[in-house]
């Protein structure tokens, strides 16, 4: 019998959050905000929504609260479904891998069995949340199809001077010609400093994924899928696909700082926002920001329900964010509930979830040190 929905997908927000702490205190990478009105999660269920994927699986490290508070039916992406498909948490993926008596109870894989199986798809797509991209998954199963390939890796090349040496880390790929060889533990650049990185994105067939989910049972191997498709690359024969649009790793605070400052370029704005696949979020009503006679705004992305009256630039305020007179807020990133008083001044810095600046207080950073305030946090002048 034909598969009804052709592809299904398991995206895994498992990633370290180490190093993107505090803004990763009470949230997945995935459910960082982003360029205002976004979450890091947006892109790849609209690269889902786009590629008419119906059955979605998310596998979540921890409780995964501020996910289901943003993802909800999935209805912003055209992903609830009433009769088959739709969108799937399973949760506390970590305790689950980490917990040597979680096991004796239930099988590792026992969701990602019964997610598979019961999407009846052909294909599977997996990938992790970290990356920020626009890809085009119908041309990736096309040419999955005419490869005759195992898997499929999905990846990007990169000029040297673009990623940090710990991306070269268990991201690499080596190629021979057109030919993906194998996944490595660290790629050396070639003779003109570019190299070839995987975006941790695969589409390989279902009953291939099932059949390297056994194998790793067998051997007593628990890994997030994207991660064991890496372990297991050896025994697959793999097709790469180039992926040539904006991608951005989102791993550490200056990553994450980084990426939101570079959309403020047109240009690479573009190259994510303005393409054939619309990035698709959860719709806020709110009233419009209101922009009081003294202020100033140049070069900024600012969310409905804002306030100011007073100096941004080069910077990006998200959802009800209030800037008062005389206030200054340069190089900065403000999440939502942000209240800047009157007179003080931010620069180089990300303020998380309803902070709070007291008339006159400072927070000072620099391009190499971006000053990063917690959830609720309360700040006075000296």
């Amino acid at each position: 019998m034909m598969a009804k929905n052709n592809i299904c997908a398991i995206i895994n927000l498992t990633e370290d959050t180490t190093q993107l702490k505090p803004l990763t205190n009470n949230r997945p990478i995935a459910g960082l905000p982003f360029a205002g009105r976004y979450r890091i999660i947006d892109f790849m269920l609209s690269d889902l929504a786009y590629a008419k994927i119906e059955s979605v699986g998310l596998f979540i490290g921890e409780s995964g609260r501020s996910i289901y508070d943003h993802v909800r039916s999935g209805a912003a992406w055209d992903l609830q479904s009433e009769v088959a498909g739709g969108i799937f948490t399973f949760s506390h993926q970590d305790w689950k891998r980490n917990n040597p008596n979680a096991h004796e109870y239930e099988d590792f894989y026992y969701n990602h069995r019964l997610f598979l199986e019961r999407s009846k798809s052909e294909y599977v797509f997996v990938a992790g949340s970290k990356i920020i991209a626009n890809l085009d998954i119908i041309a990736v199963r096309k040419q999955h199809i005419q490869s005759g390939k195992d898997v499929t890796v999905v990846y990007k090349h990169f000029d040297k001077n673009q990623i940090s040496d710990q991306e070269l880390l268990a991201h690499g790929i080596v190629f021979d010609g057109d030919d993906i060889e194998k996944f490595t533990d660290y790629v050396t650049p070639s003779e003109d400093g570019k190299v070839n990185l995987s975006l941790n994105m695969y589409l390989l067939g279902v009953d291939k994924m099932l059949s390297i989910i056994d194998k790793a049972t067998e051997e007593g191997v628990y890994l997030e899928l994207n991660e064991l498709l890496q372990h297991y690359s050896t025994t697959c024969s793999l097709n790469s696909f180039e992926y040539t649009g904006y991608a951005s790793n989102i791993d550490t605070i200056d990553k994450y700082y980084k990426a939101n400052m570079e959309l403020l370029s047109f240009p690479t704005f573009a190259s994510l926002f303005q393409t054939s696949i619309p990035i698709l979020t959860k719709t806020k009503h709110g009233s419009p920001t209101y922009y009081s006679p003294e202020s100033e705004v140049r070069e900024s992305f600012v969310g409905s329900d804002t306030f100011i009256s007073g100096t941004v630039k080069r910077s990006v305020l998200n959802r009800r964010v209030v800037v008062e007179k005389d206030a200054i807020v340069m190089n900065s990133i403000l999440l939502q509930g942000t209240k800047v008083g009157e007179g003080a001044q931010i620069e180089y810095a990300i303020l998380d979830k309803n902070t709070t600046v007291e008339a006159g207080a400072k927070i000072i950073g620099s391009p190499d040190d971006i000053k990063v305030i917690g959830k609720n946090s309360h700040i006075y002048a000296d």
